[in-house]
């Protein structure tokens, strides 16, 4: 009985702590957070830039006030990530050429493009181009575009996202997998030893307009440098959907005809009898930014050298392109907002007097929005073990609308954490959802999946579809107006933002990382997942 009391006690002095981090997170250090991180001063945040600067001094001033241990290399808060950056020439012009005529490609109107072997001259002559469907090779799903095709040295034309099914066991039906993202589009024409690729831009296949394309694009790209980066394109290209259908009418061909035959297993590659013409020139830089990681050590003796790492991207577009006068892209909710929100987050698990078995990882990371590089660099190079990470939950943009009853993570459905989720949620009075919008393939887009990628169980924070208490018609304008200023200038802090919603996700953050780091058993994926073979391979088995 005295055993059972002395359990009971502990449990509820851990618990009234718990409730006391959770209280500590407030919407004045929320907005106070994200007001400096946003500040024109900052510059927007481009990796390695004076802002980029700026932001990693205060987030390492935070991480020193609140008491986080070093966790970055040679004991300190930071990890060097070493990157390339590429700008394309503005004024480049490419054209396409048939035996029957040409097309012009203007940069940024009609594409963009960066290169995979970061040469400043890059000359295209009669590079032919080949449409290959959808680009994907997947054994699993008898699938494959390439067939036996020798496609070295050309130019390949591909869809963005899956073949189009509702059959969920199929590609994940109207949900997206990584076969869909143009990431492994590039990576899969690389293997098969291709000079380039061109990915056809729509807006249903992609999930977001051209202009999020042409913003992220047409400025300095990154690609993180490394020692032994593998097969690499020298050029790889977004075509606009018009411009597309303009250059394949010079050959006879339709878009939607190509795309209708390339839902098949039987596609084979189309040989389309057009070259791609144009010299490419790039400006070449080399530089660092840094994953900037802090610690809160565990207070189990065995179980502390296992780790939850919490992510969140402090990095946004920097200087850009100007609308309306405006050439800063602040990124107050993307992600300046998730970044305030893990400060809070490392200040709660600092703040509490019992703290969970597990140790527990803040790493903002760096150039999320230049193809998850920081997150990236960090799961191929952790700091700790990678057989240590027992999970990882990312915070990418909080609710500024209001409370929900109801609740949806991404990946929340494809590891146990998804039930950690559930048990945490239904005594908080929210109904856990699957994935509100699969195609938009919102899994593969942000840092969590650098970490799924390596095997570790991971899911990022969302929000809910039922506000409590907000007016239809607030919602509407606040949902339309977060559409309209995603990766825009326009991306600043608004008067009108109601933080009720991110404290709501706060608790439900904190308690949920306590009970993962908290009990015994490590998470695992959910049996099929395409990440429990790399999982397997880190644990070891």
């Amino acid at each position: 009985m005295t055993l059972i009391l002395t359990f009971l006690a502990l449990f509820l002095q851990a618990e009234s702590s718990l409730d006391h981090a959770i209280r500590s997170v407030t919407a004045e250090k929320l907005r106070s957070h994200i007001a400096v991180l946003a500040h024109d001063s900052l510059e927007g945040r481009g990796p390695a830039s004076p802002g980029d600067v700026k932001a990693t001094s205060y987030i390492v001033s935070q991480f020193k006030k609140f008491g986080l241990q070093p966790a970055g290399e040679k004991k300190s808060y930071l990890q060097k990530v070493p990157m390339v950056g590429v700008t394309v020439d503005p004024a480049t012009v490419l054209t396409v050429r048939s035996a029957k005529g040409t097309a012009d490609l203007a940069y940024s109107t009609d594409f963009v493009a960066t290169t995979g072997t970061y040469e400043p001259s890059i000359q295209l002559k009669d590079a032919e181009l080949v449409f290959v469907g959808f680009g994907i090779v997947a054994p699993e799903q008898q699938w494959n575009d390439y067939k036996d095709a020798d496609v070295r040295g050309k130019i390949l034309v591909m869809m963005n996202n899956d073949p189009v099914t509702d059959d969920p066991s199929f590609f994940a039906g109207k949900g997206r997998t990584y076969y869909g993202r143009y990431t492994y589009k590039y990576e899969i024409a690389a293997e098969k030893g291709a000079l380039g690729a061109i990915v056809i831009h729509t807006t249903p296949s992609a999930g977001y307009r051209y202009e999020v394309i042409r913003n992220s694009w047409s400025r300095e790209m990154f690609d993180l440098e490394e020692k032994n980066p593998g097969p690499r394109l020298q050029v790889k290209l977004w075509t606009t959907e018009e411009a597309t259908k303009r250059y394949l009418a010079l050959a006879g061909f339709s878009l939607d005809s190509l795309v209708a035959a390339a839902q098949s297993r039987t596609f084979a590659p189309v040989p389309l009898g057009l070259t791609l013409n144009g010299l490419i020139r790039s400006s070449i830089r080399r530089m660092e930014t840094n994953n900037i990681i802090g610690k809160v050590e565990g207070s189990d003796p065995a179980l502390k050298a296992q780790h939850v790492i919490f992510t969140a991207h402090y990095d946004h577009f920097g200087i850009g392109r100007p609308i309306n006068g405006d050439s800063i892209y602040n990124g107050a909710l993307d992600n300046a907002s998730g970044t305030a929100l893990m400060l809070n987050l490392a200040e709660a698990f600092a703040s509490l007097k019992e703290k969970p078995k597990r140790s527990v990882l803040f790493a903002a990371v760096a150039a999320e929005e230049q193809g998850l590089l920081g997150s990236k660099y960090y799961a191929n190079n952790p700091t700790v073990p990678l057989a240590s990470l027992a999970s990882n939950i990312n915070t990418d943009v909080i609710n500024v609308i209001g409370r929900t009853t109801d609740i949806s993570w991404q990946g929340s459905d494809r590891s146990s954490l998804g039930n950690d989720l559930a048990a945490v949620a239904a005594p908080q009075g929210l109904t856990v959802l699957p994935d509100m919008a699969p195609e938009q393939g919102g899994f593969f887009r942000s840092d969590h999946f650098s970490f799924a990628k390596v095997g570790v169980p991971a899911m990022s924070m969302g929000s809910g579809s039922k506000f409590v208490g907000v007016d239809t018609s607030v919602i509407r304008t606040m949902r339309e107006r977060g559409g309209r200023i995603y990766h825009q200038p326009s991306d600043e802090i608004y008067p009108d933002w109601n933080f009720d919603g991110a404290l709501q996700q706060a608790e439900l953050v904190i308690r949920v990382a306590w009970r993962v780091a908290t009990i015994v058993e490590l998470p695992y994926w959910n049996s099929g997942s395409e990440f429990e073979a790399a999982r397997k391979r880190a644990l070891g088995r």
